[in-house]
Order: structure tokens, then sequence, then C-alpha cells
């Protein structure tokens, strides 16, 4: 079983967290002091909510920047709203936004992959951090920060946003023009998703996001997360469905997981006659409509599927294999090409 909710795929983290921030309520204004008062900063992030003085898009030339990190300094402030955890993602190459995974022994890391700002009335942060510096030759590597007022989503930085909507502050690493050569989609191959059992335990559900694989039982932090899960019905046989629609006489997702059943992310999927394989670009995508059906049921293996999330991706899943019906050990394989 997977104990941590995001891995990075592409690049070891090299993170160093140099953290010095304490809670500030309406009677405590006192800027907070940087680890590090005499260094040198790559890049300088600002971001209020009120907005005056911003530096809220910050870009370093990586011709400048020796070694595999780059030292950036970060502050945020809110003015009506507590701020509760940092949400971070790395977008290299333009090939999708991954969340940006960091521990310390400074901060604590919640399951779903974000910063848990620990302490009361946190409305002013600040610190500094080394963040990855990836060996490309052209692009860019963009990093996403935003804070909320409780859990949120990597997929969609307005949810709790504390600053406001859309409010969120980028540091992108350029290296020559910064153009990217990306085909704008993301490729899964061999994804295995578990026969659901009654005792929470099977793997089922999945996150396009970043194609991990998540427990049912995990919790009230990863079902907001998941997009389908697969089951066996007994005569429906084998099926895929949103987490929003999945039947509860098989797995009740709001009651097991603790969450309220509007948290949980529609997937709207049907049958499909693309031919999976010629998909080699975002642009091949586009032709999709948006299915009315949450279900598809009765799947063989070779069956050619056609989706839209929640936050307007368009993708295509082939079934690979099907493997039992709904016990132990068995499962469903299937590939997966989405939009980013």
């Amino acid at each position: 079983m997977m104990n941590k909710i995001f891995r990075l795929k592409s690049i070891l983290v090299v993170f160093t967290l140099a953290l010095l921030f304490t809670g500030c309520s309406a009677d405590d204004n006192t800027d907070l002091i940087i680890t590090d008062p005499d260094a040198e900063f790559d890049a300088d992030l600002l971001v209020t909510e009120a907005g005056t003085g911003d530096r809220r898009n910050v870009t370093v030339n990586a011709t400048n920047v020796s070694g595999s990190t780059f030292k950036a300094k970060v502050k945020f402030s809110a003015n009506t709203a507590n701020m509760r955890r940092l949400y971070i993602t790395q977008n290299i190459s333009a090939s999708g936004e991954e969340p940006f995974v960091f521990t310390s022994q400074e901060v604590d890391e919640k399951p779903d992959g974000s910063l848990d700002l620990v302490g009361d009335d946190k409305d002013d942060f600040e610190f500094q951090l080394d963040l990855p510096k990836p060996t490309l030759t052209a692009g860019t590597v963009v990093y996403k920060l935003w804070a909320t007022t409780g859990r949120g989503d990597f997929r969609d930085v307005n949810k709790r946003n504390a600053l406001g909507d859309d409010v969120v502050g980028t540091i992108t690493l350029q290296y020559g023009t910064g153009v990217n050569n990306g085909n704008g989609i993301k490729s899964f191959s061999q994804t295995m998703l578990a026969a659901p059992l009654g005792d929470g335990s099977s793997e089922t559900f999945i996150s396009l996001f970043n194609n991990e694989v998540y427990v049912i039982n995990d919790g009230i932090e990863t079902a907001a997360l998941w997009d389908f899960g697969y089951y066996y019905g007994a005569t429906q046989n084998a099926s895929l469905a949103s987490t929003a629609n999945y039947p509860s006489n098989i797995i009740d997702v709001p009651a097991i997981s603790g969450l309220d059943a509007a948290e949980l992310n529609n997937f709207y999927i049907a049958t499909s006659t693309i031919d999976f394989d010629a998909i080699t670009s975002a642009s091949d995508l586009n032709g999709i409509t948006t299915p009315t059906t949450e279900r598809v049921t009765g799947l063989s293996e070779g069956d050619v599927l056609e989706f839209a999330d929640q936050y307007g991706n368009k993708g295509v899943i082939k079934v690979m294999e099907i493997s039992g019906t709904d016990g132990t050990g068995d499962f469903i394989k299937i590939d997966i090409k989405v939009q980013i």
C-alpha cells in the first residue's frame, strides 16, 4: 500500500526548506524574519491579498544559476483569512503539473501533499527554499504556489484560496528561448485498478492528475482527489464509474471516506470509436464531446472509452486486461491518454 499520496516521477527532489513562520493575529502584524537575512536569492516572490507591490510572477534565467538548485524567497500575506495550507505544483517542459511534495522537520505534510501551516491565525508567512533545477536544453520549469484556508485541490486554485480566486504565485525557470515541445498529453500504461473489497483495503480509485491509485479507506484527505473507480457488478460485469456516481450498494464513498458528496469529482465517460493508438497530441482529443454519463459497464478487453473530467480535460482509455470478477486479487488494467 502506498503511504505517500504523491511522488515526483520525473526528478529526485532536492529540497532544503529553511522555514521560520509564526502566527500573526490581527493584533500582531510583525513581519517574519527570513531564516538567513544575508542570503542572496535567485527568485523573490511576494503574494498578498491586497495585491499592492506584489511580485506574483517571477522568471529566473537558468543560465544564471549554477548547480542543481536555485534559491527562492517566498512571502504570502492575507488580510481577511487565515492561511492553513500551502500548495505547490511543478511543471517541467509543459508536460503537466505535478504536486511538489516536500518534507522537513519544521513542517507537516498533509496526506493530500500540501504543506500544513502549523499554528493559529496564520495571516503572514515567509520562508526560503532551494528548488530543483532539472537538466534541460530549452523550455521552462514552472513552480506554482497558493495558500488555502483548508483542504484545497491541486487542480483547482480557487478552492478555499485564502487570498481570493485565481491568486497564485509562479516561479518560472527559463532555459534558452523558453519554448517547450510537449505534445500536450499524459500517457499512462498498464494502470491496475483492483476490484473493490468491502473492508476498503483495495486500490480501486485513480486520479488522472498524477496516475496515482488509491486505497478506498485512505480517508477524507484523498477521496476528493479520485476521478473514477472500478467495480465488477453482478449483471453489469466489469465497469468504471466516476467517484461522484459510484454505486453506493458496492461502496458508499461518502460514508467510507467521511467526505461530503459535494466534494467528490464528476467524471463523464462513454464508449468510443476513437483509434486509441492514433492519439499523439492534445489536439487529437479536442473533438470529444463531453459524455452525459458517468458510468460504463459490460467492459471487455480491447474496448476504448472517451471521457472529460471535471476540470475540462479530455482523454481516452483502452481496456488492456480484465482478471476475475469481484474478489481479492481481481482487477482491470487500462491504458490512458489525457490532455494536460
